[in-house]
């Protein structure tokens, strides 16, 4: 009897790891790690796309002002390859086998990921995204598949629990390596910015196509299907997507499977992954600390001085009061201030932050801004026209820039506070990253113990509370610290579920096609969702139009009345 098919023995007396041999952990490990690289590729490219548009639309004033479109393109585009990439190799799987088509996958988006990395417009980085989608999308539907084929039964729930639970690693690799190699970084390895060398590590990934080809094969459950369909035992076609839609039963698993999928691709997609811009949100007003001056005698010596235009124009903005406290101090212009006179120009310099309109054309052209800057500088003087995809500036924008443009007039005086942003949104995602590993194990632990519709119930439910509640409440660093993994707990939870429950949902016949249609056709639905959010920013708040678009994890509540429970049932025939 195969042991792919076995059903999950219900005797308490029994290991979960009886019959599990050498292999079957072979399989699981190099299964596993095709997921984490491709993980790892997602969490690059969620945290360099802003750094990449910024840079490639440098020249183009307009579009530097509809930034927020582009990202948008770039983050669809690559949700649209992903759903094609699924479909496409979910019904190859099907037809060539899980580890040929591992192999295909891989080297599909490790290549397209490096080529990002030569990227010269956003023309061409949207295309490569796209095509870096393809192979993303399919990986998923072939390890899986192959997993659930080829280990016994009673290990079939934990060895797919895990193979998600280990992408999480693959996120944290990701955020790991953009805190050691900064996006926003100019000219860090040579003439590449630090975007450049993150997108060329995602080439590394490639090399794990040789383990594949040497130590995988095919499961016995496909090559009997393959074998039944080609001598003609079996009139039902192998890898036919219209077979999902024809019997009552695989169309019934589908749209169940589908709406399961939605629910949480557009929380994650949509709404999770926009953790990092919650966190530019949150920060960038953060008031200027007194350990965040530098070099002291610097700036008093410069705003004492007035040298150039830039430095006379902040000098203006300061009280009469601390103006004198600084005249006051000529002479010891070597030494740093006292502490009393620091804390009282960090306090006049937070007023000038808060209540002032520092750009000006004239006064600042003599200064060398960075394109971060320039960016905001013209999305502060546009007007807005959500119609045309243009964004007004944000009191918050105003203030962000005023401390930008303070950094840029004394440079190396003042801390840079998008510096100290990029850092808490590396460690944060990072801790968002370990809460979601803990997520998905524990979905793993309750499915396996009590049902998997017992387990879809309670972490939809918590995506729902936590998620709202996150993009409500976080206002300081701490709160990122604590907040976000929580919200990885439970937005990737539901994951562990798909790689868990998709693939007992279909026949060997159909399993890799229709784990790949459930796990990324829903993506071609969600792929507007993250316009949708920076959209509906326009006409409430970022943190709002967050919070209302969490309702879509009430749609994955409401298919679980029709879903069917898989536990302790063995993989479906026909």
């Amino acid at each position: 009897m195969d042991t792919a098919t076995t059903a999950e023995s219900p005797a308490p007396k029994e290991s979960l790891f009886a019959n599990v041999t050498f292999y079957h952990w072979l399989v699981v490990i190099i299964a596993s790690c095709g997921w984490l690289f491709d993980c790892m590729d997602q969490r690059l490219f969620t945290m360099a796309r802003e750094s990449t548009l910024k840079e490639l639309l440098a020249g183009n004033a307009d579009a530097m002002r509809r930034i927020e479109t582009y990202l948008g393109l770039a983050t669809a585009a690559m949700m649209i390859g992903w759903a094609t990439g699924g479909i496409v190799f979910g019904m190859l799987s099907d037809k060539w086998g899980r580890v040929k088509t591992m192999v295909a996958t891989l080297i599909v988006y490790s290549g397209f990921t490096g080529l990002c990395g030569l990227a010269q417009s956003w023309v061409d980085f949207t295309i490569y995204r796209f095509l870096v989608g393809l192979g993303v999308g399919g990986m998923f539907g072939a390890a899986t598949t192959l997993v659930a084929e080829s280990v016994p039964g009673r290990f079939r729930a934990l060895a797919l629990g895990s193979l998600q639970a280990l992408s999480a690693t693959g996120n944290l690799l990701g955020a790991y390596i953009s805190l050691r190699i900064p996006p926003g970084a100019e000219q860090l390895v040579g003439s590449f910015s630090g975007w450049r060398v993150l997108f060329f590590v995602g080439i590394l990934p490639a090399l794990l196509t040789v383990p594949i080809m040497f130590f995988l094969k095919e499961p016995e459950a496909w090559k009997r299907a393959k074998a039944a369909a080609a001598s003609g035992e079996r009139s039902k076609s192998v890898g036919s997507p219209v077979e999902l839609l024809r019997h009552p039963r695989w169309r019934r698993n589908t749209v169940v499977g589908l709406f399961l999928g939605l629910a949480g691709m557009v929380g994650l997609w949509g709404i999770g992954f926009f953790s990092p811009e919650l966190i530019t949100t949150a920060l960038k007003e953060r008031p200027l600390r007194e350990a965040e001056v530098l070099k002291p005698a610097v700036l008093a010596e410069g705003l004492r001085g007035a040298t150039n235009a830039a430095a006379a124009h902040v000098k203006r903005q300061l009280s009469p009061a601390t103006v004198a406290e600084l005249d006051r101090a000529a002479g010891a212009s070597a030494l740093a201030p006292a502490a009393a006179s620091m804390a009282a120009l960090t306090e006049d310099l937070n007023r000038v932050i808060r209540e002032t309109r520092l750009y000006d054309a004239a006064v600042f052209a003599g200064v060398t801004l960075d394109k971060r800057t320039q960016g905001l500088i013209a999305k502060v003087q546009s007007v807005g026209s959500p119609s045309a995809g243009v964004y007004a500036a944000t009191p918050a924008d105003v203030r962000f820039l005023n401390r930008q443009l303070l950094e840029q007039t004394f440079p190396g005086a003042i801390a840079p506070l998008q510096k100290s942003i990029d850092r808490v949104r590396s460690k944060a995602m990072m801790l968002f990253d370990v809460g979601s590993f803990l997520g998905m194990m524990a979905f793993t632990v309750v499915a396996a113990w009590l049902s998997r519709r017992a387990a879809f119930l309670l972490a939809f439910v918590a995506c729902l509370g936590i998620t709202g509640y996150v993009f409500h409440s976080l206002r300081s660093e701490t709160d990122a610290y604590w907040m976000l993994p929580l919200m990885g707990f439970a937005q990737l939870a539901v994951f562990a579920g798909y790689s868990i429950y998709f693939p007992e949902l279909y026949p060997t016949r159909l399993r890799g096609t229709g784990v790949g249609f459930c796990y990324n056709t829903v993506r071609y639905v969600a792929a507007p969702f993250p316009y949708m959010l920076g959209y509906l920013s326009t006409m409430l708040s970022f943190r709002t139009a967050a919070i209302a678009m969490s309702a879509i994890y009430l749609l994955g509540l409401v298919a679980l009345y029709w879903a069917p429970e898989t536990k302790g049932q063995p993989l479906p025939e026909d």
